[in-house]
């Protein structure tokens, strides 16, 4: 080979490394500009993000927000084998508390006359609420085997009922049904799942299912005023694992838009999450009217909560009543 042909074949050798170089650099850049925004769960590398309304081109879903993407904590080990101390004033305090239902005005009677068509449950019972406990308490140690979201859920339970919906509230707690089988935190769904199927055997006039769970946000990010009153944020959560989950999803839009009309702000939208994100099913492949409803945050109250399981049962009853059941 002589000299020239020497030169010519480096000189082309170069140019080829240079523009791989240079193609490597735009497609960095171009990854790093589309890369969506998503903050890190710490539930098993769980990621959690909030649909942006451009992406789907639908005004049902809230925009993403980093400040208040939804998280999960995972519980320290020994919250889940004992509870965290309470303080004990204020547990004392909770029977005496009195929050008056927000009225729902029906155009005609209502009821399903003893037929339990909605089934509510709590995939991570013993999730609690850092305001009853010692001040000391870190938020993955706010767990309590009474003072609970099951609460909450009774409450909404209470709502229902009041609008004419007879339901069933989940009694078991999901934590003794790891600790029995030694199974870990993040096996919590395939323990509720067993709880939703048996209720679905028992249960044929079952419609509706609703997970209840609270969130980790602070409480700036969980809490709004609304009428002069303080009431806990509420999201909801459908796993996109399943080939029928758009059903789910417009079962949940619809609920969440009856909220945010009389509520605005009060709701913080629609979740969607795929298996890459956690779980990505949540069991609602097993009805088409389920989700999961975030109600609260760790550092909300119960009388801030109640309020919003009161609005929550209301929008439910009204959005079943005039769309479900016509």
């Amino acid at each position: 080979m002589n000299e020239l042909s020497t030169k010519t074949l480096k000189l082309l050798l170069f140019t080829v490394v240079t523009l791989f170089l240079g193609l490597l650099t735009v497609i960095f850049f171009l990854y790093e500009k589309e890369e969506p925004r998503i903050k890190k769960g710490s539930k098993s590398g769980e990621l959690s993000t909030k649909v942006n309304s451009n992406s789907l081109n639908s005004s049902k879903f809230m925009s993403n927000s980093s400040s208040e993407v939804s998280t999960e904590l995972v519980p320290n080990a020994d919250s889940l084998k004992q509870d965290a101390e309470l303080i004990q004033e204020k547990i004392d305090s909770l029977d005496e508390m009195e929050i008056k239902r927000p009225e729902i005005k029906q155009k005609e009677f209502h009821s399903t006359f003893g037929r339990r068509i909605v089934f509510i449950y709590f995939s991570h019972t013993r999730e609690s609420f850092l305001p009853y406990f010692k001040k000391e308490t870190a938020p993955e140690s706010a767990y309590h085997s009474k003072v609970n979201i099951s609460l909450v859920g009774n409450r909404l339970g209470d709502s229902l009922r009041s609008n004419g919906i007879w339901n069933d509230v989940s009694q078991v707690d999901i934590v003794n049904m790891l600790n029995n089988r030694n199974l870990t935190f993040g096996r919590s769904y395939q323990m509720s799942r067993e709880v939703v199927v048996n209720e679905l055997r028992e249960n044929r006039d079952l419609e509706m299912a609703f997970d209840i769970h609270r969130d980790s946000l602070p409480r700036e990010h969980s809490t709004i005023d609304i009428g002069g009153e303080s009431l806990a944020k509420v999201s909801f959560v459908i796993g996109s694992g399943h080939e029928n989950y758009k059903k789910n999803l417009d079962f949940t839009n619809g609920i969440h838009e009856v909220i945010e009309k009389k509520y605005p702000g009060l709701s913080r939208g629609v979740i969607i999450k795929d298996k890459s994100q956690g779980n990505g099913v949540y069991n609602q492949d097993l009805l088409p009217n389920s989700v999961i409803v975030e109600i609260g945050g760790v550092e909300n109250n119960l009388e801030e909560l109640y309020r919003s399981a009161d609005i929550l049962g209301n929008a439910i009853s009204q959005y079943y009543w005039d769309k479900v059941h016509e």
